[in-house]
């Protein structure tokens, strides 16, 4: 009787751990997205982009800066995320949305693991100079957004043009004025993936698609800033629904807005 009483006891005892470990494991309770993006650190000033996974919940919130709570390891060449909670921060955004976060994302990365609670999703990935490839291994609650993203090319940047329906000739005017400069070579992303920059100008009542450039001289490019100032007093009415930028891989911009 003792002997069965001590068993039961010890038996009772190994259920609680159980029951305790289980509850201490942490969840979230959502599916999650995710995609590979370069980003950068600060705004307008020169400099390489960072490559990071962001991470969005599939579940809206109540405040659009709610965040993700992520830890991260690298064992060799395999990138472990492990989700721990979403936090809602003090200040709230008002408007809805998921919740999100940014992971580093190491070019030497083979295989990402994302771990939440008792469950493992595995992708694999390929890290390429120009190109990112991702393919799931085993996945239940994760969900690559994109297979093959493209990543910003050196010494290139992007046109990105939007009009009124009554001046849609601006667009190829600012158009020709870059394709005639020796130093700027047009190019096209070749093949499936997300291209880096916007593929065409967004809010507009005629959005353009965006046309992208790679230049053999930085100055050249810095004197679009002086061309578009020019351009912009010259052609572009104020409120007259025009808007051209200029968007450079590391991280410069112009803006006809900004002068008009």
């Amino acid at each position: 009787m003792i002997i069965v009483k001590r068993i039961y006891i010890i038996l009772t005892f190994l259920a609680a751990v159980s029951c305790s470990t289980n509850e201490e494991i942490s969840v979230v309770d959502t599916d999650i997205n995710f995609m590979p993006v370069e980003v950068y650190n600060n705004w307008n000033l020169s400099e390489i982009p960072s490559l990071k996974l962001l991470l969005t919940t599939l579940k809206n919130y109540p405040c659009s800066n709610y965040s993700i709570i992520t830890e991260q390891t690298i064992d060799n060449d395999e990138l472990i995320i492990r989700f721990q909670e979403i936090y809602a921060p003090g200040n709230c955004l008002t408007s809805i949305g998921p919740a999100r976060s940014y992971i580093d994302l190491p070019e030497n990365i083979h295989e990402v693991i994302f771990i939440n609670g008792n469950e493992t999703d595995k992708y694999s990935i390929e890290v390429g100079q120009e190109k990112i490839f991702i393919q799931p291994v085993e996945n239940s609650f994760t969900h690559t957004l994109y297979n093959n993203t493209f990543r910003y090319p050196e010494n290139s940047f992007a046109y990105v043009c939007g009009t009124n329906t009554d001046n849609t000739e601006v667009y190829e005017e600012f158009l020709n004025i870059l394709k005639q400069n020796e130093n700027f070579t047009e190019f096209e992303f070749q093949g499936e993936g997300r291209i880096p920059y916007p593929d065409s100008s967004s809010g507009h009542w005629v959005n353009h698609p965006s046309k992208f450039f790679k230049y053999s001289d930085y100055d050249e490019y810095k004197n679009i800033k002086g061309l578009l100032e020019n351009f912009t007093s010259e052609n572009i009415e104020e409120n007259s629904g025009v808007t051209i930028s200029i968007y450079g891989w590391d991280n410069i911009s112009f803006h006809s807005w900004l002068n008009n």
